[in-house]
């Protein structure tokens, strides 16, 4: 069995998993909550960014509630139009284009590191905001600024685990998808780490974090950092 650890919030977008072969396999386990956040000074510091940048669909959710609920939200609305979007990965560009927003750059690949390094040259002389959570398990900020660009935040949303009352017994040998280190922080919460589970990792950042937070365990890390792709590939560890 495949356990793909996520978001239970019903407005999120879950990866469409009808393509997948055989994914009754696949057992979704949400384990993880969201909570939108409202910062003071919101439309003040929005206001004042020529460009946005956004690691996450949840940051874009979490940006249009805020919208929504300032009182200057169509002035605010025509002003994220009007932005320039830097982005992580083509979902997060996706998802914005397909509400009406340009997206000037996203990066070749879902990494923090590789996004800063590749993202510098277009962020050069700008006043970017990022739209983010509060917890992050890259360093943006730090990384930007070490390459002469500080970068504002707006926090708007946070994760919170969820305490399930009646964990369900887990499948011997199964693979533990995760694709956060707050995901397998949850996962702790809940269950013992059985050792004949292999934990795959959606990247180099959780890898290393299951490595912190599991003990005697087999961490594999995906080849590609595209969901769809990651469970594709846990598929061909159960046989």
């Amino acid at each position: 069995m495949i356990y793909y650890i996520t978001k239970s919030n019903p407005n999120l977008e879950s990866p469409d998993l009808k393509g997948l072969e055989r994914n009754k396999d696949i057992e979704i386990l949400p384990l993880i909550t969201l909570t939108t956040l409202f910062p003071k000074n919101f439309a003040e510091i929005f206001l004042a960014s020529d460009s946005l940048i956004f690691t996450s669909k949840s940051a874009i959710s979490a940006l249009e509630e805020n919208i929504a609920h300032s009182k200057d939200s169509e002035s605010l609305t025509a002003h994220w139009h009007k932005l320039p979007h830097y982005v992580l990965s083509p979902k997060i560009a996706s998802t914005l284009e397909n509400k009406g927003f340009k997206v000037a750059f996203s990066a070749s690949s879902a990494y923090g590191e590789i996004f800063v390094q590749e993202a510098l040259v277009h962020l050069k002389d700008k006043n970017p905001l990022f739209i983010r959570a509060k917890k992050i398990a890259a360093p943006l900020p730090a990384l930007f600024k070490q390459n002469g660009i500080t970068l504002k935040s707006l926090i708007v949303y946070e994760n919170h685990p969820i305490k399930l009352k009646n964990p369900p017994t887990l499948t011997q040998n199964s693979v533990i998808f995760f694709s956060a280190p707050s995901q397998i922080r949850a996962f702790l919460l809940n269950f013992s780490w059985n050792p004949n589970f292999t934990a795959l990792c959606i990247g180099a950042t959780t890898k290393k974090a299951a490595q912190t937070l599991l003990h005697n365990a087999k961490i594999m890390q995906s080849p590609q950092t595209n969901i769809i792709s990651a469970l594709e590939f846990a598929k061909t560890l159960t046989h």
